[in-house]
């Protein structure tokens, strides 16, 4: 059975790149952006769109190679024995501790959910309570029950990747938050209204600045270098990013998925002296397939250096099983590389459930 649900899971991606890398390279015929949000980067047009009317990577489009998926779904992985032998798990305790303070500070919910409070703000990033997928395992356990969380203000969704957009538990949160306010990238708010049962959205392009009530609270949606998909045929119809937290007590890159490229220096220039760059370290072999999507531990450290973080949070690892390396690798490796940074930042390995101060 293990074996099937591996199966089953990797014909899913093939499936959809097969499609997807069959595609002509696009090229930018116009450009789409929120007229009520401004942005933060000068000159910059806005979202290009290619022919079709879908979102391209400005640096990085990607391009037709069938071939490369052909060698990776009939390539043996490497690492098979050592993946089925790793026994690594996330260390998870109750968030009892964050749930009941008033102090500003982070927890981290798993896989790329996180939890903040800023100013008193109550925000989540890509809330996922369940699995991907239904025959798929979770490896963590969350920190609370989802029924827990109560005075949420706002949720962020950085893409409708099934790992990252969830119906049943955005409905949740919706449910026993009915003031909660989502923001997301173009075209993904409308995608998800049925969802929200009539709770505000507002969508951004990138570089543009939500309009928010907390004026105490900046958050803007940035760059990433990935793709989206939610359904049959629906490539890139919907905008994907990371997100900038800014406070007049701490600054936040919240990236999760994406793949290395100039954007992560980008953020650094536009936004000096980040406090947290949380970036994705799991989800990354085979990296000659893997890499233009899903930053390795070593794009992570160089994309921190980058962006001159004080410090790196490792995430998107340890929860599900989404990809070629063993489970614990992600976080074995980034901690092993980390050596050759330690004098330029910090390297913050957080459990899941632990609170972090500001």
């Amino acid at each position: 059975m293990k074996y099937l649900r591996w199966s089953l899971i990797s014909i899913l991606p093939l499936a959809l790149v097969l499609y997807f890398t069959m595609n002509v390279e696009p090229n930018a015929v116009r450009y789409e952006s929120n007229p009520d949000l401004i942005f933060v980067k000068e000159g910059w047009k806005g979202n290009p769109l290619d022919s079709d009317c879908k979102f391209v990577n400005h640096e990085f489009p990607f391009k037709n190679d069938f071939n490369k998926v052909i060698k990776w779904r009939f390539s043996r992985n490497p690492q098979r024995e050592e993946k089925e032998n790793d026994t690594f798990r996330l260390k998870v305790q109750h968030a009892k501790e964050f749930l009941q303070s008033k102090d500003d500070g982070m927890l981290w919910v798993g896989h790329a959910s996180y939890l903040f409070r800023i100013n008193g703000k109550l925000i989540i990033t890509d809330p996922i309570f369940t699995t991907p997928i239904w025959f798929m395992d979770r490896y963590s356990k969350l920190p609370f029950e989802p029924n827990e969380l109560k005075n949420l203000d706002y949720i962020l969704i950085t893409h409708d990747h099934h790992d990252h957009l969830s119906k049943e538990s955005i409905q949740l949160l919706v449910k026993n938050n009915p003031k909660v306010k989502v923001l997301t990238g173009l075209r993904l708010g409308k995608y998800i209204e049925d969802w929200l049962d009539g709770a505000d959205y507002q969508e951004a392009g990138w570089y543009q600045q939500y309009n928010i009530v907390s004026e105490d609270i900046k958050i803007t949606f940035m760059p990433t270098r990935h793709w989206s998909y939610s359904g049959f045929l629906q490539f890139n119809k919907r905008l994907w990013g990371a997100f900038h937290i800014q406070s007049d007590k701490v600054s936040i890159y919240y990236c999760s998925d994406s793949g290395f490229g100039s954007h992560f220096k980008e953020v650094g220039e536009l936004f000096p002296t980040i406090d947290y760059a949380i970036i994705g370290v799991g989800a990354y072999k085979p990296e000659w397939f893997m890499g233009p999507v899903h930053t390795s531990p070593a794009d992570a450290l160089k994309a921190t250096e980058q962006m001159k973080a004080r410090n790196l949070i490792p995430t998107h690892f340890g929860t599900f099983d989404l990809s070629d390396e063993p489970i614990g690798e992600p976080y074995r490796e980034v901690n092993r590389l980390h050596s050759n940074y330690k004098d330029k930042f910090a390297l913050v390995n957080l459990n899941i459930g632990e609170f972090l101060r500001f």
